[in-house]
């Protein structure tokens, strides 16, 4: 069971401190002539030692504030890697684990006990099937961190039976993460747009994005936005594609994208410009957009990085993202996952399921000659 919902929090994503860090080397690629690639920041947040994080996917962080992030993981493991190997016994997670970096110094935060931990959010079963929480994104505020959750049902066995159902949104205190409530924001029958990714703000709303995948393979970005009033979000509000409107169901794909979204995604504010960066959904190539407004329409496609890991056939790779509170020099930190299509080989090379890093110049994202 833990087997094929490892291989899924990929497969889900794939198909349906302040900078510290060194800057190791350029890659050779033609097409990845404009990266840097870092090596530091896994080493910082997967250290060695016991009962700490040892791999996991998924790579969100939330900015607390110029020195503390909250980075969020899905299915992972704790433990200690020996020799670049782990135990069989290795406690593994389902669902999603927390963990806080301030500077270089990071703690893993999960639910349960040191003994037997557990995902740090919880969902009781739906529809008498299983149930778990996987991480989108969110922000603090006010000493509140809003999160969203994606809930995924496990329906049997098979590799493919499992389905997005909902989406939750938490308010937790930020000094303990202890739940001051949820509510079930989306449901698939509200809703085919999975609305939790990306979430910035901009003038008086927060703008929450989120990605709908069609049977056709596509997948296109969507928008929603509310406001915080008495620290919560309220009056929400969908992009038609033409204004504003309260009914979910109305919601549009935003214009100007023209490959298919990942689940997971980043949109975030810079120098006045909006960023977009998604991995296309079914290939190894990370792309940025740029938009004068939060519902775009969007343009300047950059192709910026090449993923190598996409050539080994034995893995495969998802859902990158960006961590622009990291940036200074006029760089941007991105994140990808990369996981391995024999779920043994996790164990016999505990480096596979790990992000990986890099630096991308602003430059080459919004300059329209490049």
């Amino acid at each position: 069971m833990k087997f094929q919902l490892l291989l899924l929090s990929g497969l889900l994503f794939v198909f349906s401190c302040q900078q510290s860090t060194r800057q190791d080397h350029v890659s050779d690629s033609p097409m990845n002539e404009e990266a840097v690639i870092d090596t530091q920041m896994v080493k910082i947040l997967f250290p060695s030692g016991k009962d700490i994080l040892t791999g996991g996917d998924g790579s969100i962080s939330i900015q607390i504030d110029s020195t503390k992030s909250f980075w969020l993981w899905g299915d992972s493991f704790l433990g200690e890697v020996v020799d670049n190997k782990r135990a069989d016994s290795s406690p593994f997670i389902m669902g999603n684990v927390w963990q806080l970096l301030d500077g270089e110094s990071v703690k893993t935060i999960t639910g349960g006990t040191a003994v037997n931990p557990e995902s740090l959010l919880k969902t009781e079963n739906v529809d008498g099937y299983p149930a778990i929480l996987w991480p989108m994104h969110g922000f603090a505020e006010n000493n509140i961190v809003h999160v969203f959750m994606s809930t995924i049902v496990k329906t049997g066995q098979g590799t493919w039976d499992f389905h997005w159902h909902s989406t939750l949104y938490y308010r937790l205190n930020l000094s303990d993460l202890s739940v001051i409530d949820k509510q079930e924001l989306l449901t698939r029958e509200q809703t085919d747009a999975h609305f939790g990714f990306g979430v910035t703000k901009h003038e008086d709303f927060y703008y929450i994005y989120g990605s709908n995948p069609q049977k056709d393979f596509t997948a296109t970005l969507h928008v929603a936005r509310a406001r915080l009033t008495n620290d919560t979000l309220q009056d929400w509000e969908y992009f038609d594609g033409e204004k504003w409107v309260h009914d979910p169901k109305e919601s549009k794909s935003l214009q100007g994208i023209d490959i298919p979204v990942s689940e997971q995604f980043s949109v975030f504010k810079h120098n006045n410009k909006f960023i977009l960066l998604t991995q296309d959904r079914f290939k190894p190539e990370i792309y940025t957009f740029t938009a004068d407004a939060p519902e775009g329409p969007w343009s300047n496609k950059k192709h910026i990085y090449t993923i190598p890991e996409g050539k080994d056939s034995t893995l495969f790779t998802y859902n990158a993202m960006a961590h622009p509170q990291y940036g200074s020099n006029g760089k941007l930190l991105v994140s990808y996952c990369v996981n391995a299509r024999n779920v043994p080989d996790l164990y016999k090379d505990a480096s596979i399921y790990k992000p990986r890093f890099l630096w991308i110049s602003f430059n080459t994202i919004l300059n329209s000659k490049i």
